[in-house]
């Protein structure tokens, strides 16, 4: 039954859509009625949305009032709404805190690695002299010991003027890791202390006098003396 079914389809005619004529290329494909039916449903949905907003427009009391309006209106014709984002004193001062400790972690880890970086760049500008010890029996060896006959393999070798480029290369990618290392602890450290000085702020009882610097721009604050109870 099946393969008559099959039989049956392959002798019907495949139906071709009417392409848009020659003359009429400019215009793009030809639409078919499913893309008719597509554009003419956006079309009515859009119309009666615009038909509902015109009637709410026309029945509008001038004079409704809503707390919503206060923080909302037209920005460019845009109806935009401002929201309340804004947190309690607690959970300010505990976000101020995690961020401290946060930067204090990280300033720490800072500070190992650039004490690493330069134990290992420690005195790189003199060449490092090795020492190698040697043990003698007698007086008599001593005074026919020869340097050169027990001179270090390492010794021995000479730098080529590769190996020299590539000594270089790598001791100035190191100071360059640790220029920005030593920035990167700065700018932490400038952080951390800028957090710090927030939370006195927010956590003093008295007013605080701010006075900025002309020359260096810095910011002072100044408490006024309070007697202590």
């Amino acid at each position: 039954m099946s393969s008559f079914k099959n039989a049956a389809q392959a002798q019907r005619r495949t139906h071709r859509e009417r392409s848009q004529p020659a003359h009429r290329k400019k215009f793009g494909l030809l639409e078919k009625h499913k893309d008719y039916v597509i554009r003419a449903k956006d079309f009515n949905k859009k119309k009666k949305i615009l038909k509902q907003l015109r009637s709410i427009a026309d029945e509008k009391n001038p004079d409704e009032y809503y707390r919503g309006m206060i923080k909302s209106g037209l920005v460019d014709g845009k109806h935009k709404s401002e929201k309340d984002n804004s947190l309690s004193a607690e959970a300010l001062k505990l976000f101020k805190t995690q961020d401290a400790n946060y930067l204090q972690v990280k300033l720490q880890a800072e500070k190992q690695k650039i004490s690493k970086l330069q134990s290992i760049l420690h005195d790189t500008t003199q060449e490092k002299v090795n020492t190698h010890i040697v043990f003698v029996d007698s007086d008599s060896e001593v005074e026919s010991f020869d340097p050169e006959i027990h001179e270090s393999p390492l010794q021995k070798v000479e730098k080529t003027p590769e190996l020299q480029k590539a000594l270089c290369k790598m001791k100035k990618q190191q100071y360059s890791l640790l220029r920005l290392r030593m920035e990167r602890a700065e700018s932490l450290n400038k952080a951390a202390s800028q957090i710090k000085l927030q939370r006195t702020i927010a956590a003093s009882k008295g007013s605080v006098k701010k006075t900025i610097d002309e020359e260096t721009g810095e910011a002072t604050y100044k408490w006024r003396k309070q007697r202590a109870k």
